[in-house]
């Protein structure tokens, strides 16, 4: 591992050292159990699997305790041993992250460290739940399928409500709907998005962030149109789309709510969710 900058102890991941990261990802570096490490860490492992290994930072060079991933889109994820933020803040801060989300103890440390611009806020720093279902509930739900080409209004419109909507930001302007469209389109192709059908017209929506079978899936960007919610939609089609997904012999899928969301941590318990642990999201 090579040294990164003069950032003291902090190392920039080489592709010898892939294999040693990937275990101690998969039975540690996060604040669960072994039994739930490798779907906590999924995003950093499924990384790793498709070669993606130059964009991770590890402390301390030997042995490393604690890891950092800056993906494509300035999302930054950590694992680890809060210990590492000390070290890790500054690596971090250069990389110009827009999202930061990772175990709770690290990535709130990290978020702390964040330097505040003269005239503007710090991050916004919220909690969320995270959660995993090995074993579905059955649950029927009509009108769920594939979206395509098709749907790509659709869902843009559903993803735009649902950032407002989630508090990632304000709403989305004219301008930057297009780029969200984008992003849709590409997640169709990728991992693939699910819509529910009412009467033939789409009422919600359900995508994938990662779809792995052997680190599993992570359902998001969940959203029901708000006068079709309270019906059991949201945790049927999340249940019904898990069992696809479990079925084709996947670990296991998971997923991140907002900590005061009740109401959606209560449809993913019916779904057969279990809270595991927390999780930090920090936004700028």
């Amino acid at each position: 591992m090579s040294t990164d900058g003069a950032v003291a102890q902090v190392a920039r991941l080489q592709a010898q050292d892939v294999g040693d990261l990937v275990q101690r990802l998969e039975r540690g570096m996060s604040s669960v159990g072994p039994h739930d490490a490798a779907l906590m860490n999924q995003h950093l492992l499924d990384a790793l699997d498709q070669g993606d290994y130059r964009r991770f930072l590890v402390w301390p060079p030997q042995n490393p305790v604690a890891a950092l991933y800056v993906a494509p889109n300035a999302s930054a994820i950590p694992a680890g041993d809060p210990v590492a933020a000390a070290a890790l803040a500054e690596p971090l801060e250069r990389s110009a992250w827009r999202v930061l989300i990772g175990d709770a103890p690290l990535t709130a440390s990290l978020a702390k460290s964040a330097p505040v611009p003269l005239f503007r806020r710090g991050p916004r720093v919220r909690e969320q739940r995270f959660m995993v279902l090995r074993h579905p509930q059955k649950m029927p739900i009509r009108g769920l399928r594939r979206a395509g080409l098709r749907d790509v209004e659709a869902v843009t419109d559903f993803a735009c409500r649902l950032h407002e909507e989630d508090l990632m930001g304000p709403a989305i302007s004219r301008t930057a709907r297009a780029a969200v469209r984008v992003r849709m389109m590409e997640a169709m192709t990728r991992s693939g998005i699910w819509i529910v059908e009412r009467q033939g017209v789409p009422v919600a929506k359900i995508d994938l962030s990662v779809c792995s079978d052997r680190r599993g899936a992570q359902i998001a960007g969940v959203y029901v149109l708000p006068e079709w919610r309270n019906q059991g939609i949201a945790a049927s089609a999340v249940s019904e789309i898990a069992a696809q997904l479990l079925a084709r012999g996947l670990p296991g899928v998971t997923l991140h709510v907002r900590s005061d969301n009740a109401a959606a941590r209560r449809a993913y318990e019916t779904a057969g969710f279990e809270d595991i642990a927390p999780l930090v999201l920090a936004l700028r």
